[in-house]
């Protein structure tokens, strides 16, 4: 399992969809004038009863795919031998990676912030596009610069994660209901703070060895799709707090999905790569 350096987290304390159950069947019966008789006896008059007609409950139709308007497309974007580019917003920079298939139809957008300490282009490498994952990777990942070496303001720095979502949307066609925010530590923080503040335009929310500071799950638009995975021995976020931030979540009917595995505060990229992203595939916004 690959690991990386422990990025300190200090912090002052701050203040798809669709139906899944049946409903059952509904069943039309007689009036309630109608005299009740046996089941082997005709009625009184000698007419044959017409037979109970059973209505299924139709199902909620699935939110209609809406990927939104290709992009316009945008020019001085320049790899390096990984792959990976560097482009500017009037808010940050923020580090970029679009897999080999893409072929300009609506792809998944993974939006992803570092933890303190770190910077864009490295949790773009081993976070949000993971190197033993990367070469089949299906969505186009982004890592959000402007706090490198720093801790995000969950406030603040909203602008910074909007401006880039929008700017990478001009260049590749990014399916707009189908837009993850991912983040590690501190950058967990800013992720739940936006995706619960503003559920409606994510489709979900992928966290790595971090809490839910302050923000509120019972405010949600919408029961956004959540995975979380949390180390045993981190000392950041120790697991008893981050099973309450469970427990709020699954409380407000968050589809949560967590789990718990050894470990200190070290982030890995074999957690995004063999158990975050792979939850992401069916996520999609309203």
């Amino acid at each position: 399992m690959s690991r990386y350096p422990l990025f300190a987290f200090f912090f002052a304390p701050i203040a798809l969809l669709g139906c899944s159950a049946d409903a059952g069947d509904t069943v039309s019966g007689p009036p309630a004038s109608t005299v009740a008789s046996s089941p082997t006896d005709p009625p009184a008059d000698g007419t044959t009863p017409a037979p109970t007609q059973t209505t299924p409950t139709p199902t909620p139709p699935k939110p209609a795919d809406d990927p939104g308007p290709a992009p316009a497309g945008c020019t001085g974007i320049t790899k390096d031998k990984d792959g990976f580019f560097k482009r500017t917003t009037a808010k940050s920079e923020y580090v970029a990676y679009v897999p080999k298939s893409y072929a300009g139809k609506p792809t998944m957008l993974v939006v992803g912030m570092h933890g303190c300490g770190d910077s864009a282009y490295n949790f773009a490498t081993w976070g949000v596009n993971p190197g033993t994952s990367r070469d089949k990777q299906a969505h186009i990942g982004i890592s959000i610069g402007g706090k490198d070496g720093a801790c995000w303001d969950t406030t603040a720095d909203q602008p910074k994660v909007t401006a880039a979502i929008a700017d990478i949307a001009t260049c590749f066609y990014v399916h707009q209901q189908k837009v993850v925010l991912a983040g590690y530590s501190s950058g967990g923080m800013l992720a739940y703070k936006m995706g619960l503040g503003d559920a409606k335009k994510y489709a979900g929310i992928v966290i790595e060895n971090s809490g839910l500071g302050n923000a509120s799950p019972a405010g949600a638009a919408w029961k956004i799709n959540v995975a979380h995975t949390a180390h045993d021995g981190d000392t950041s976020f120790p697991l008893a707090k981050v099973q309450a931030d469970w427990a709020k979540l699954e409380a407000a009917g968050i589809p949560l999905q967590k789990r718990n595995v050894a470990g200190t505060h070290d982030g890995t990229s074999d957690d995004w790569s063999d158990w975050l992203l792979p939850k992401i595939g069916s996520w999609k916004a309203p």
